[in-house]
């Protein structure tokens, strides 16, 4: 017979010896309860919640570097194992120390189209070989200093559209009109190399441009011919001369101005 039905037989011959209406039932035991929190785990404020948000981490251990700590979300195990496995990846390569032969891995810098036999290039490799900088030294060193080339260039890009936008719409060819001109002049002999590339070298200027093409102009260098340019001026190149040789030209500011705007839309 089961401990239930011997309970159950118990109480019902209790209640008829004793005539009582009531009759509960005994709770049996349960099977299988489990235990109740040990009081000493219950409300542990060195356990964290499961609100984490709320969690004082407190100080930051030593073991941990500093950029893989936060006050507020305490240790970035994810940015610290990352690390560690970019570390091996470099042992393993050998970047973390000087090439055996001195032949450093230019591989990112030929995608920057840098050759072999770059001057610049070539001189700080043998500064690196002479100071025993490691593949990893030297990679940091040249991307930094394609990065910085990289912005100096956008800049000059921009400031040559600048630039070329205050010589008006037609500064393109007033431009195209000095290099043919400087060409020739060296070509000739008029000029040498390095006096042309002194010349060309300064000209990053709406400025210097104007003054350059004022001088072109006042030597009577001829120019390609623009159809719609004299079609809308309604002017000839002889008719710009004559303006030159009006006595009133570098004399009288509003007439220079003047024969110098015709000669910009002429250009």
């Amino acid at each position: 017979m089961s401990e239930e039905a011997v309970i159950s037989e118990n109480q019902e011959s209790n209640s008829e010896e004793s005539g009582s209406l009531l009759t509960p039932e005994a709770e049996a035991p349960a099977e299988n309860q489990e235990p109740e929190a040990m009081p000493h785990l219950a409300n542990d404020p060195e356990q964290p919640s499961g609100d984490m948000e709320d969690y004082e981490w407190g100080d930051r251990p030593d073991w941990i570097p500093e950029q893989f700590w936060s006050e507020k979300d305490g240790p970035d195990l994810e940015g610290l194992s990352k690390s560690y496995n970019e570390l091996r990846t470099k042992f393993s390569q050998g970047k973390h120390k000087a090439p055996k032969d001195g032949n450093y891995d230019i591989a990112s810098l030929k995608d920057h189209g840098i050759d072999n036999d770059d001057p610049l290039l070539n001189d700080f490799v043998s500064f690196s070989k002479e100071n025993g900088l490691s593949q990893e030294q030297f990679d940091q060193i040249t991307a930094m200093y394609m990065s910085h080339m990289g912005e100096m260039m956008d800049q000059a890009d921009t400031n040559r559209e600048a630039e070329l936008a205050k010589l008006g719409p037609k500064g393109e060819k007033v431009v195209a009109g000095l290099n043919q001109w400087l060409t020739k002049l060296g070509q000739s002999g008029a000029l040498s190399p390095e006096e042309v590339d002194a010349i060309a070298s300064k000209a990053d200027s709406a400025t210097y441009i104007q003054a350059l093409n004022k001088i072109r102009a006042s030597y009577g260098e001829k120019t390609i011919p623009d159809v719609s340019v004299q079609e809308s001026t309604g002017m000839t190149k002889s008719d710009l001369q004559a303006l030159l040789a009006d006595p009133r030209y570098g004399k009288d500011m509003a007439y220079t101005e003047s024969v110098e705007r015709k000669f910009y839309e002429f250009h």
